[in-house]
């Protein structure tokens, strides 16, 4: 049996390295079964061990820390996330301005398809009927008084839903939305028409509702699942805060678009014009939160004997401990607390009283027309004011006041408070003096216009008597 047969493995290079240096080593150290081989592998690997692996190494924790510390995360650049963050937002803004508009066109087609057209059709329908044995609804001037111009309006937010979908369909982080604006910008002056017939709408809304058909339609349209709570009433008031809501997310969304947009001068031009009309109607978006005070306290009102007019305006309320009618020379005091509510035309005064649904109401007392009245302060009693009116009563129908005159008497708590009111009641007065001396010069001139030859005929008697006593004048003189 040859030696050369076996297969040969070297175990270690130690033992080759022995065999290279020893000529006359036998070739029989190579096999692996040698015991004296194997114990001198063992002895040098005991010796010399190799390296740990990384999860081996004694503190193998901080040797991974070691490596995380080493990394460089300088590398990454801030600027992206905030690019990043910015088109986020920008989208965020777009996307209420997109949802807000859904919710406002949705608003006004529920008006224009639950009351508007069905009014119309009635009146129509009401005007063509031979007969006549229907009730009308309300006609078709008091439609036009109370719906004004929100066809117009619909109009002009259907046209803008469907520019701002058809960009939103092809939007992207560099994506323009300001030329959307521009073309937005000059529709909107349908607002001014609104605005300036908004209490002629509202007035015309509180005259209806107490006549029975238009109740009866209202409450029933009222029911529409569509409205979800939503009135007749407060349908008429959204609009007017349409341009505010344009100016406020205008002017969030050209604030978050980056300098380097191309988009950021067209959007700071639309934030400059859309403010300068939100400024330009701010007047008369005051006048509609005035309005619907006014229309809320004539809602609150129990037993009133006057229903809301286009021109009442609120100018002061407030709360006072104590006040007295003085009729005949004789004061009866009102010791229970009343508020005092002051139009632009009259005074109101009225007492809060909780129903039994937990509602607050407020409980007719007296009210004081203002027309040709006189206001005096007081000092006995202190920080009182005494307002005499020309005019005593209520003509329900017309809501005007007739009957005598009659004097009242208020007593604040301070004497600051006594100021404010007469300030305020003298401003009234002097405002409604003013208005009726205008209306009667307007009424002459009218009247005038309507009978030239008869002012021509008066003139010439004047003159002609003028004459007359100049002549009887000079005559006695030369006779005496």
């Amino acid at each position: 049996m040859q030696t050369d047969d076996w297969p040969v493995r070297p175990v270690s290079n130690a033992s080759s390295q022995t065999t290279s240096r020893g000529s006359q080593t036998s070739s029989s150290i190579r096999h692996a079964s040698d015991a004296t081989n194997l114990t001198s592998f063992s002895l040098d690997y005991v010796n010399n061990p190799p390296p740990p692996p990384p999860n081996d190494h004694p503190n193998a924790s901080h040797y991974q820390l070691d490596i995380i510390d080493d990394l460089d995360f300088d590398d990454v650049d801030d600027g992206l996330i905030d690019h990043e963050m910015g088109h986020r937002h920008r989208e965020a803004l777009v996307q209420e301005l997109h949802s807000s508009e859904q919710a406002y066109l949705q608003s006004l087609e529920d008006l224009s398809r639950i009351f508007e057209k069905p009014l119309r059709k009635d009146a129509k329908s009401s005007k063509l009927s031979f007969l006549g044995m229907k009730k009308m609804v309300c006609t078709e001037r008091e439609i036009r008084w109370l719906f004004c111009n929100m066809d117009d309006i619909l109009q002009v937010h259907q046209s803008n839903l469907a520019s701002l979908n058809e960009r939103l369909r092809i939007w992207g982080p560099t994506q323009i939305i300001s030329d959307i604006f521009m073309a937005w910008l000059p529709k909107l002056s349908v607002y001014t028409t609104y605005l300036d017939n908004y209490s002629v709408a509202v007035s015309t809304y509180e005259r209806l509702t107490r006549y029975q058909p238009f109740k009866k339609f209202i409450d029933t349209a009222h029911k529409e699942p569509a409205l979800q709570g939503a009135t007749l009433l407060s349908l008429l008031q959204v609009p007017a805060g349409c341009i505010t809501r344009y100016a406020h997310l205008i002017t969030k969304l050209a604030e978050a678009t980056s300098p380097m947009h191309p988009d950021y001068h067209g959007l700071g031009q639309c934030r400059q014009r859309i403010q300068q009309l939100a400024e330009d109607l701010r007047p008369r978006v005051e006048d509609v939160d005035n309005v619907n005070q006014v229309m809320a306290i004539q809602e609150a009102l129990v037993g009133a004997p006057f229903g809301a007019k286009a021109q009442r305006r609120l100018v002061l309320q407030g709360s006072i401990s104590r006040g007295g009618v003085v009729k005949q020379d004789q004061t009866t005091p009102l010791n229970e607390d009343r508020i005092y509510i002051l139009f632009s035309d009259m005074l109101v005064i009225v007492r809060p009283k909780q129903e039994g649904t937990g509602r607050t109401v407020l409980q007719y007392k007296d009210a004081i027309p203002l027309e040709r009245a006189r206001i005096r302060r007081l000092s006995e009693p202190e920080n009182c004011i005494e307002i005499t009116s020309a005019l005593q009563g209520v003509d329900t129908l017309n809501t005007t006041f007739v009957g005598s005159s009659n004097v009242h008497l208020m007593y604040t708590s301070s004497s600051e408070e006594q100021e404010t009111w007469y300030t305020h009641l003298t401003a009234v007065v002097r405002r409604l003096d003013r208005a009726l001396a205008a209306s009667k010069s307007a009424a002459q001139n009218r009247r005038n216009a309507r009978h030239p030859e008869s002012v021509r005929r008066q003139a010439t008697q004047m003159s002609g008597s003028s004459r007359e006593s100049s002549n009887g004048s000079s005559a006695k003189s030369s006779l005496q």
